[in-house]
């Protein structure tokens, strides 16, 4: 059974209860959101459980909900949704050290098998933190990072290719000092950085999580750096700035256009919304999914 009959079977009886349905759909309008729909667990953990985010997600036509547990991807899977993308090693302890590399590669084969057992495609990676000497590492200089990174991304494509999942790696801004809005001291924070590594593993099994919030902090230019970047972008995360919220008004990033320049490099994957609600979450997503469609 698919999802939408799943939903329309439940009907009443979907655990909606704290989710206003207000303006769920856009009536008479002519957008479309042409790529495939997702948001991120962990901005609604506070929330929502996984059963409310499942139904969220069905009320909104999404197509997964990202960097889920995988003691959920049953749940997800009985749904019809997908986990969009899948978690692994962590953002501080990255690819640019050595000292990680057996640990991380170990971390994202586990996690390339069980998206693969699930059917689904994507797991995400990390360059890491500059300077990791308090968990254990230790400094590393940028061009080293770079060697480093390729020298391990070497090691685990290989098997990627094998099993058929792409390795996200996701730019993070290193210039915002609140929590989870901004990681200080993260070595991958840049589009060229990041593509620098990216090309020179060439493979279609390792390409750019394109953050359009942490890309705006630390550089702009966004529809000009998709244009350059379109060989090698393989997801799309999105979140309003400054501040990285809702998608409305208050913020700076115009979201029309940036998507009109994402359907005409030929994107058309997931557009995932990674944005910390200061509002009623479900009317949120609404807006955002509408901001997005063009």
């Amino acid at each position: 059974m698919d999802r939408r009959n799943l939903l329309k079977m439940a009907g009443g009886s979907l655990a909606l209860s704290s989710i206003s349905c207000q303006s769920a759909t856009v009536a008479g309008s002519s957008k479309s959101f042409p790529f495939k729909k997702s948001f991120c667990f962990w901005c609604y953990k506070d929330h929502w459980g996984i059963e409310q985010q499942i139904d969220a997600a069905l009320k909104l036509g999404c197509d997964g909900i990202e960097l889920v547990d995988p003691k959920h991807f049953d749940k997800l899977k009985a749904a019809g949704l997908e986990c969009s993308l899948t978690t692994s090693h962590g953002y501080t302890k990255g690819m640019n050290n050595k000292i990680f590399h057996d640990e991380n590669i170990k971390k994202m084969k586990e996690r390339i098998d069980v998206t693969k057992k699930y059917g689904f495609s994507n797991v995400i990676t990390f360059v890491g933190f500059a300077d990791t000497t308090k968990f254990g590492g230790s400094k590393i200089d940028p061009e080293e990072g770079i060697k480093n990174c390729i020298e391990g991304y070497k090691k685990i494509i290989g098997y990627a290719e094998k099993k058929g999942i792409t390795l996200q790696m996701e730019i993070l801004n290193s210039r915002v000092e609140e929590k989870m809005k901004g990681h200080p001291g993260f070595a991958g924070d840049t589009v060229e950085y990041c593509g620098e590594i990216i090309r020179a593993i060439g493979s279609e099994n390792l390409k750019i999580l394109f953050d359009i919030y942490h890309v705006q902090v630390m550089q702009g230019d966004l529809i000009t750096r998709i244009g350059e970047n379109a060989d090698i972008i393989g997801h799309i995360h999105t979140a309003g700035c400054p501040g990285r919220n809702e998608l409305d008004d208050t913020q700076e990033i115009n979201y029309p256009a940036v998507m009109k320049k994402l359907k005409e490099i030929g994107y058309k994957d997931y557009v995932t919304h990674e944005f910390i609600p200061t509002r009623e979450p479900y009317n949120g997503l609404v807006e955002a999914f509408e901001r997005c469609s063009i």
